[in-house]
């Protein structure tokens, strides 16, 4: 899962005893939909009027890049080689308060970097997210001591999985992992692409009894989002769900799942 596992990850940073309410998104597998997921409850969190900062943390082809038309061509990559600071490299999303730091497509940026380097970015953002009300970093399935660093200053670690048994078990894989390294941090899992409701709460017991049965903690449920034949065209025409289909049932569940996060954030 790692190349350092036994890196001290939770010496990495001093965090402030003020929650600056970041939270982390991952996944234990490819193709789960972590990005699509971190853009949607971004943009339900601005919906209910909060300031929302995006990060785009993911390397792989599917980051939030590909999901959007931006009218601007600034990327964290400006940042890494010196040349502007991040509060620079922000671009507001159609909505002055709905803000995203992007990387180039299919650019796995932290790869290259010293971890050291990445130490710097993660506590800058740190920084910059005091601004916000809510900052959403999709770092996606690559977990090194890289992303790592970045899991280190969240307050709110989202793993994503889906019905599938190749995915649960991965899923699993990445519980037993991040309860061995014991970041401090509130772990919640949201289960994606499902039939309905009882699929999912299947799909989170089986999760649940396998914690249970090794003695490890298994992450609360956050929320389901149930397959939509809507998002695939959003996609295809970059839109965002909650825009062009506010009332599908994707989108009812996202809005839902990002009430629970925020209710969670303000009872911190």
């Amino acid at each position: 899962m790692t190349d350092n596992a036994d890196l001290i990850y939770k010496n990495l940073f001093l965090r402030n005893e003020v929650s600056r309410n970041i939270s982390i998104v991952i996944s234990g597998a490819e193709r789960i939909g972590s990005s699509w997921c971190a853009l949607s409850l971004a943009h339900a969190l601005n919906l209910e009027r909060k300031k929302v900062l995006l990060v785009d943390g993911n390397g792989k082809f599917s980051n939030i890049s590909s999901y959007l038309i931006l009218q601007e061509t600034k990327t964290i990559e400006d940042y890494l080689v010196g040349g502007k600071t991040l509060n620079q490299l922000i671009i507001p999303y159609k909505n002055k308060n709905f803000h995203i730091l992007t990387a180039l497509q299919g650019n796995n940026y932290l790869t290259e970097l010293p971890l050291g380097r990445v130490q710097i970015f993660a506590e800058d953002l740190q920084i910059l997210a005091e601004n916000y009300d809510c900052t959403i970093i999709d770092i996606g399935t690559e977990l090194d001591s890289k992303n790592l660093s970045l899991c280190q200053i969240a307050d709110n670690i989202l793993i994503m999985s889906s019905e599938n048994n190749a995915d649960l078990i991965k899923t699993f894989d990445l519980i037993k992992f991040l309860n061995s390294i014991n970041i401090d941090a509130n772990y919640n899992l949201i289960i994606n692409k499902v039939n309905s409701f009882e699929d999912g709460y299947k799909s989170y017991e089986k999760l649940n009894k396998a914690s249970d049965k090794i003695g490890l903690r298994c992450p609360d449920l956050l929320g389901i989002v149930r397959i939509d034949a809507r998002i695939r065209d959003t996609i295809r025409n970059k839109e965002l769900l909650l825009s062009r289909y506010p009332t599908s049932e994707a989108a009812l569940d996202i809005c839902h799942i990002a009430k629970k996060l925020y209710q969670g954030i303000l009872h911190e």
